[in-house]
């Protein structure tokens, strides 16, 4: 099970608790009121529905509060949504490359790995044995828990969950714009309002994998540097 799948799930069971009880929760942290602030702020946006200048503005709320439900659905209904994520990404850049391209790509991994990890890896497609070494690199493993712990999508204060939502939405905001043929393929998967989960290391990767002279450089130059750490 994924360390998001058991967090969200420890979350929920906390916040429950916390709700039969009747026990306060402290809010004087940082990641507290910056999450209670950006909740208020999403809030006050909906005061647009009122106008009919504004009413773009109240259909984009509404429709990122309802895919939201749907991306939180996915991280129970999938065995690791973190990895589908970054996997997605993947079979993207790999449909622009040959076939022998991705054998050399995987002839690369395989030479880096130790025997018994290569014949793990040997039978998996290209795309996934990627996002497999990416997600489990202490980098990305790192900057991952860290936001999970500042951002957990059980809350108990409205405000609070709004805070987490308004951050979401503008990661995916983001990432409509400057990768729109990764944000359509995350969308069509219910996906890209969780972005903002691993947004640090995959905007990393997307800039090295978008810096050489060929996607099969790319992606060779990005494990060399996964795989030597």
């Amino acid at each position: 099970m994924s360390y998001l799948k058991l967090k969200m799930q420890a979350d929920r069971a906390i916040a429950l608790s916390i709700e039969r009880s009747l026990v306060q929760l402290k809010k004087d942290t940082t990641n507290t009121v910056q999450s209670v602030r950006s909740g208020a702020e999403r809030a006050s946006w909906y005061g647009s529905c009122l106008f009919d200048d504004y009413k773009d503005v109240c259909k984009q709320l509404r429709q990122e509060d309802t895919r939201m439900l749907l991306s939180i659905r996915q991280v129970y209904q999938r065995k690791d949504v973190v990895l589908d994520m970054v996997e997605i990404y993947f079979n993207i850049k790999l449909s622009r490359i040959s076939g022998s391209g991705q054998h050399k790509i995987m002839q690369t991994i395989t030479e880096k790995l130790a025997n018994h990890a290569s014949e793990k890896f040997s039978k998996l497609s290209v795309a996934y044995t990627i996002a497999k070494l990416i997600t489990e690199s202490h980098d990305f493993k790192e900057s991952h828990i860290n936001i999970i712990n500042k951002s957990s999508l059980v809350a108990v204060s409205v405000l609070s969950f709004y805070g987490k939502m308004q951050t979401a939405a503008l990661s995916a905001r983001k990432l409509q714009f400057s990768e729109p043929n990764y944000y359509s393929a995350l969308y069509k998967e219910n996906l890209e309002l969780l972005y903002f989960m691993i947004e640090p290391e995959m905007n990393r990767i997307i800039y090295l994998t978008n810096s050489g002279t060929s996607d099969e450089e790319e992606i060779i130059f990005l494990m060399n540097k996964i795989l030597t750490k």
